[in-house]
């Protein structure tokens, strides 16, 4: 194990602009007959823990991270790409899938920006292994199956480009025809999810008075509440500007609301992904781990600015509902 000090500059990690973070590394050994191995850990702060495997192209990898702090999550890079494979706070804490190239891949295990300022900490139990995925795609296992059986009752469209929709089809696979179609913020319910290849095919039933069901790409798709159940979860788009020297324009968006102004909000990014921002009492206190961030108020308008390139206009009625 070892301790490497250095600028969190991802995008998708790590902490704020004016600190450094505390990352360790650890390879994860598999003891000998094993496919797997429980790891049991503790975070606080600004620390992060990157558990480091070795593994082949085509092989299916199986991730689950059970904690004590709502705020910790994990993500899963290829080697030291930034580009995340799995992003926890985005996708939850489970993750299964076939690894697409030989070499090492790290689990990075950290906790929200909001939580590590608060010096909060996590007590966790991290759970990997890896198996044939060949004998997986022949016995597939329903990874989010229904509500009952661990998974989401429902799931919310996320992710999906600008303007853009989510194809809904007959079954699970693009070769599949084309029945219907989801924006961002849609809720369907869950009817059970497969692995076709390397992807998560999930089948779904949406809509109100005409309901219709069919299959879409897991990438696509968040854990969320019921359509109506309450007023937290709220869709829509903000102004927005994510180039340097861009225009304002409008990027769509998701909440989840607490109380007091208390709210998880992610903006789609036009370049795919989405951007997550955490308020606390109607003020922004964090954003994806990496990033820095500063706002001001003019009028009922928050003007946020991340990595002094990205610009947000988030109204209140977003927050706090109305």
């Amino acid at each position: 194990m070892r301790t490497v000090r250095i600028l969190a500059l991802l995008a998708i990690f790590a902490c704020d602009s004016l600190s450094a973070a505390d990352i360790v590394e650890e390879r994860v050994q598999f003891a000998t007959g094993s496919s797997g191995a429980v790891i049991e850990g503790k975070l606080s702060g600004d620390t992060i823990k990157d558990y480091l495997l070795r593994a082949k192209s085509g092989q299916q990898i199986r991730i689950a991270l059970e904690t004590s702090n709502d705020a910790n999550y994990f993500n899963l890079m290829q080697g030291n790409d930034p580009a995340a494979i799995h992003i926890g706070s985005n996708a939850g804490n489970h993750y299964e899938g076939v690894l697409p190239a030989d070499g090492d891949y790290r689990i990075r295990v950290y906790l929200m920006r909001s939580a590590a300022r608060r010096d909060e900490a996590a007590n966790f139990r991290l759970s990997v292994s890896i198996g044939d995925a060949e004998l997986a795609q022949l016995q597939p296992t329903a990874d989010y199956a229904d509500g009952l059986a661990g998974g989401p009752d429902y799931w919310a469209v996320a992710n999906v480009a600008a303007g853009d929709t989510l194809n809904v089809r007959a079954g699970a696979g693009t070769a599949n025809p084309v029945v219907g179609g989801l924006a961002n913020g849609d809720r369907v319910r869950n009817l059970g999810c497969t692995m076709v290849g390397t992807s998560r095919w999930c089948r779904i039933e949406a809509g109100d008075e005409q309901r219709f069901s069919g299959w879409v790409n897991g990438h696509y798709l968040v854990e969320s509440a019921p359509p109506g159940a309450d007023g937290r979860q709220a869709s829509g788009v903000v102004p927005c500007s994510t180039a340097a020297g861009q225009p304002t324009g409008s990027c769509a968006f998701r909440v989840s609301r607490g109380e007091n102004g208390t709210a998880s909000v992610w903006i789609t990014l036009p370049t795919g992904g989405e951007r997550y921002l955490d308020f606390r009492e109607g003020r922004p206190v964090g954003t994806d781990p990496g990033l820095d961030l500063s706002f001001e108020r003019s009028g009922d308008l928050t003007l946020i600015r991340i990595g002094g390139v990205e610009r947000y206009e988030i109204p209140d009625a977003l927050l706090f509902g109305g």
